[in-house]
């Protein structure tokens, strides 16, 4: 993980592993929908298909469907990852800076972008354009070092886009999000272009989200039964990332 590693992670920590009172008058999440993932890097491309819930109190459970059977269980703790089939699980300890990647996307679209930022940074420019209003910030760490740039446009529904920029400029991550539905206080994106960088600005990947039937969970609920529910005989295995 770069040197943006932390605020990044701390979109998906603020709004996934927050405890049930989230941040203050931040609503819970509570909420599933169906998913497809299409992921284009130099490999080729790769698609995958199915579900995603968010429950209150730091559970995020992914279901796949295509092309392998595969269960994400993210708490505040670990990370499960489950292989009915061959009965395989890969679990990795998490923190609160160490949100897995492929959940950044979906966290940044679904708050405001300048409450993921350390205390630190500094707002370098806030205009109106239209019926959007577009920020600059500067992104400090708690000893004052620039990490970076973030630029945003919001409208009122919500983020259009997000860039985290390194300190010479170049590009990290860019999160351009498409039409959305309200659920109870969120506003959720039900498109998302997810475009990551390396060092210097060359294009790794892309990663394009489409969300459907986006509906709101009853925050009481547990956590599915089904969500990468291990068996005494499950063969384990440590993962990190």
């Amino acid at each position: 993980m770069g040197p943006w590693a932390a605020p990044v992670a701390a979109v998906a920590s603020t709004l996934l592993l927050a405890p049930v009172s989230g941040p203050p008058g931040a609503a819970p999440v509570a909420l599933s929908a169906s998913f497809v993932l299409k992921t284009i890097d130099s490999q080729g491309t790769e698609t995958v298909s199915g579900a995603v819930s968010f429950i209150p109190g730091g559970d995020v459970c992914v279901a796949v469907k295509v092309p392998r059977l595969q269960e994400m269980h993210l708490t505040p703790r670990e990370l499960v990852i489950y292989y009915p089939d061959r009965d395989l699980a890969f679990i990795a300890q998490v923190g609160p800076q160490q949100a897995p990647p492929m959940f950044d996307a979906l966290a940044a679209g679904m708050v405001d972008p300048g409450s993921t930022l350390p205390t630190q940074s500094k707002l370098l420019e806030r205009k109106r354009v239209g019926a959007s209003l577009q920020t600059r910030w500067r992104v400090l760490d708690g000893e004052g070092k620039v990490l970076g740039e973030m630029r945003a446009v919001e409208t009122r529904e919500g983020a259009s886009s997000v860039e985290i920029t390194e300190p010479s400029g170049k590009p990290q991550r860019r999160f351009t999000f498409g039409d959305r539905v309200r659920v109870g206080a969120r506003s959720v994106p039900r498109t998302i272009v997810a475009d990551y960088f390396a060092a210097g600005g060359a294009r790794q990947r892309e990663e394009q989200w489409s969300l459907d039937g986006v509906t709101r969970l009853d925050p009481r609920r547990a956590a599915p039964p089904d969500c990468a529910r291990l068996r005494p005989q499950t063969k384990v295995q440590a993962l990190s990332w």
